[in-house]
């Protein structure tokens, strides 16, 4: 089955889209999006869409194919980030991580680039709408041609070759660049996460 014909089969089975409407570039953009920050079983497209779920590498993924079948050319971007959050702004749990890893978050991050005739775009869809207000970046729209804002601040960067695969690229990055202490407390962070988008999907 096509990756179009997945999404828009998935979401009008959850409520999320009328039957029958067609799933353009914004659409795409916004259901998966809006899919809770929850790793899926794998990072492959299809697995993301049929468990509704994913990060950010998932979910850009999935979208890089999405706009892939629609005629607009994408490149997937990954780019280290270093994020000092402040563990007293956090839910406890994320407290607590925060702490041990000295308020210090680090991840290669994955984004896109779109080709459109008239220039580049980028197009991050890490976060849900219903993390606004949590401090997190939240895209709201989706407009092609109007840049969106990356969910970290980008260090270093680079564009993920198209014949490799896109996780063991990102996997070689976060151990090249970052201590096995700070892989910990990123793994710890994004798992704390994922449990409370889940606890939050599900209630």
């Amino acid at each position: 089955m096509e990756m179009i014909s997945l999404l828009q089969a998935e979401a009008e089975k959850r409520g999320l889209l009328p039957e029958g409407t067609a799933v353009d570039a914004a659409t795409a953009f916004r259901l998966v999006r809006d899919m809770p920050y929850i790793r899926a079983s794998s990072r492959a497209p299809e697995t993301t869409v049929r468990e509704w779920r994913g990060t950010c590498s998932g979910k850009h993924y999935l979208l890089k194919a999405l706009f892939a079948e629609m005629g607009i050319p994408a490149q997937l971007i990954a780019c280290t980030s270093v994020t000092l959050l402040d563990p007293e702004t956090l839910p406890p749990v994320l407290r607590e991580i925060m702490i041990a890893g000295n308020g210090r978050f680090v991840d290669v991050h994955n984004y896109l680039v779109l080709q459109l005739p008239d220039g580049e775009m980028i197009v991050d869809a890490t976060w849900p709408l219903s993390a606004q207000g949590t401090g997190l970046v939240v895209n709201e729209s989706f407009v092609l041609g109007e840049d969106q804002e990356i969910a970290f601040t980008p260090q270093q960067t680079w564009v993920v070759p198209d014949d490799e695969d896109p996780q063991d690229f990102k996997d070689r990055l976060l151990t090249a660049h970052f201590t096995a202490e700070e892989l910990a407390t990123r793994e710890a962070f994004i798992q704390a996460m994922s449990e409370l988008f889940k606890a939050a999907s599900d209630s």
